[in-house]
């Protein structure tokens, strides 16, 4: 137990130090995937009234198998997305076998764009089943996940949007026209000399 613990603490230490590292804006976003992490895994977000008023369950994501392929998907892009901003080495294996910026805005907007995808389609869904039924009906936590992932891609965007200009700003292409080397005096009257040497083998 004791060395669990010391190994807990020294994980915990090392979190700490490299989330301290950290600008404020990386620190905030950081913070962010933990929050939305926990409030969609969770929380239930759907409720399923019984046929008596005492009967009643309410399902979240992590818990149902209800949502299972959603739940794959959510998984793994929550997963990448938590390796691509708290881990080092994680982000080092991605740079290199993607070749991307270890910068890369568009990494953390593409996967929050498939989590709010993929949310949203099970929000509709349960919307729906309960305009046919009374018993199913969404929490409003499920409310309070669909604005956290729809802050998180305004944010995402914004960012992408002032990366992409700072980009453009120090890429700008330069149509540069060639111009052809001019030719010497000499060089002219050697190619004057082998026309006449051409038109002496043309008459013979």
């Amino acid at each position: 137990m004791k060395e669990k613990l010391i190994r807990l603490q020294k994980g915990a230490k090392k979190l700490w130090k490299r989330f301290s590292n950290y600008n404020n804006s990386k620190k905030r976003f950081a913070l962010y995937l933990i929050i939305l992490t926990l409030v969609l895994l969770l929380p239930p977000i759907v409720r399923i009234t019984g046929l008596s008023e005492i009967a009643s369950s309410s399902y979240s994501l992590l818990f149902s198998g209800y949502y299972i392929r959603s739940l794959i998907v959510i998984l793994i892009s929550l997963l990448f997305l938590l390796g691509w901003n708290l881990s080092i080495g994680f982000k080092g294996f991605v740079v290199h076998l993607f070749s991307l910026r270890e910068d890369e805005p568009l990494v953390d907007f593409a996967f929050l764009w498939v989590i709010t995808s993929v949310f949203m389609g099970i929000v509709d869904t349960v919307g729906v089943a309960g305009v046919v039924s009374e018993r199913i009906s969404l929490t409003g936590r499920a409310l309070i996940s669909q604005l956290l992932l729809l802050w998180g891609l305004i944010r995402s965007f914004i960012s992408l949007w002032f990366s992409a200009k700072k980009t453009n700003r120090k890429t700008k292409i330069l149509n540069i026209v060639e111009e052809a080397p001019q030719r010497s005096e000499s060089q002219k009257g050697k190619k004057q000399v082998n026309r006449l040497f051409d038109d002496l083998d043309s008459e013979g």
